[in-house]
């Protein structure tokens, strides 16, 4: 009974004491935690932030849709494959979110099937999202957008399961066989793969799904999504929490699981794909780089400021973390390309 009444008054003078301990390091922790648990034990499955993006002012719509178009030209570009070449093809986005964005990119670029899977977030039928899909129609010449008709229903806001496929709260690998063993020719992910704790069988899920000399092309967020960096705090504070208490903050929730650049390159590398790996945004610069480049230059790409912000943390890094070199601490986002040998994947073919 004691215990009872000590968390009601807790959770009843919540907005009394909480902006008191915001800014402590292990407030930041425990909420977390705390947050995380909710979604272990099954009590909430949506993911952390997901109720306040779910309902955006429609004054969102045109700039979401110009970002959804910029992020497609990114796919194009860094999977080598032209929007002529997108005919006939099967593409895979993991993790969509609110919209279909992408894959009725494809679509309306003549796709022949094109499918997202998303854990949390199921397809979005409310106004807005008429409205949005409508909107996104609008940039489309006539030719694409009768392809994109085929692919959604704007009177009813539904998908051609035809055309086009959305498979919800669902890891990867438990739907393989359904999806289709070797049937995409390209997988593609924006900040995604950053919230999976464990990439590794789901890149491995990906490598089952490609077709011999399939390409994925990942874009990568490895900042701590403001856990720590919005509360004042460095912001590789996140690198400097043990172990085995930052997977009980973030893996059931999908936040940020600290696999950095060299842990993608090696998965790759252990599948046997070949990669490349862009670097698109510095550490502690607001905004992402002009042009994502493989190897980033001092005095170019980052600078002497840049390297005392890392030896400040530093020493206080997780031990994983100290290891690694200034170029790739610096890091904070990255595009990972990887191509399926096979089928006419090599060197020569994968130039862009």
């Amino acid at each position: 009974m004691l215990l009872l009444v000590l968390m009601v008054t807790v959770a009843a003078t919540y907005r009394v004491w909480a902006p008191l301990v915001r800014g402590n390091r292990w407030w930041v922790i425990a909420s977390n935690v705390g947050n995380d648990s909710l979604r272990r034990w099954g009590i909430r499955s949506d993911q952390i932030g997901q109720t306040e993006l779910a309902a955006p002012p429609d004054s969102e719509i045109t700039p979401q849709v110009a970002r959804m178009r910029l992020v497609y030209q990114q796919y194009l570009r860094y999977s080598g494959v032209s929007r002529a070449d997108v005919a006939g093809k099967r593409v895979l986005e993991l993790g969509p979110g609110f919209t279909m964005s992408i894959p009725l990119l494809f679509a309306a670029d003549g796709a022949s099937y094109v499918a997202g899977v998303d854990k949390f977030v199921p397809f979005q039928t409310a106004p807005y999202y008429a409205r949005f899909y409508t909107r996104l129609r609008d940039t489309l010449d006539n030719a694409q957008k009768a392809r994109y008709d085929g692919a959604i229903r704007l009177d009813n806001l539904s998908l051609n399961e035809q055309v086009a496929g959305l498979v919800y709260g669902k890891d990867l690998p438990e739907i393989v066989s359904g999806l289709g063993p070797e049937s995409y020719d390209l997988i593609v992910s924006n900040a995604v793969m950053e919230e999976i704790y464990d990439p590794t069988p789901v890149l491995r899920a990906q490598g089952q799904l490609l077709r011999p000399g399939g390409v994925m092309v990942h874009m990568i967020d490895l900042r701590d999504y403001g856990m720590f960096s919005t509360r004042g705090f460095h912001v590789l504070e996140f690198l400097t929490v043990p172990d085995w208490v930052y997977r009980r903050m973030v893996e059931a929730s999908g936040q940020q699981s600290r696999r950095m650049l060299s842990d993608y390159a090696a998965a790759a590398a252990r599948m046997g794909y070949a990669s490349e790996i862009y670097v698109s945004h510095i550490l502690g610069h607001e905004n992402p780089m002009d042009e994502p480049k493989r190897e980033i230059r001092k005095g170019v790409d980052y600078t002497e400021a840049d390297l005392k912000l890392i030896s400040e943390i530093r020493p206080r890094l997780q031990a994983q973390f100290q290891r690694l070199p200034d170029t790739e601490l610096l890091a904070q986002s990255i595009i990972l390309v990887a191509h399926k040998p096979g089928a006419g994947g090599g060197e020569a073919d994968r130039k862009r």
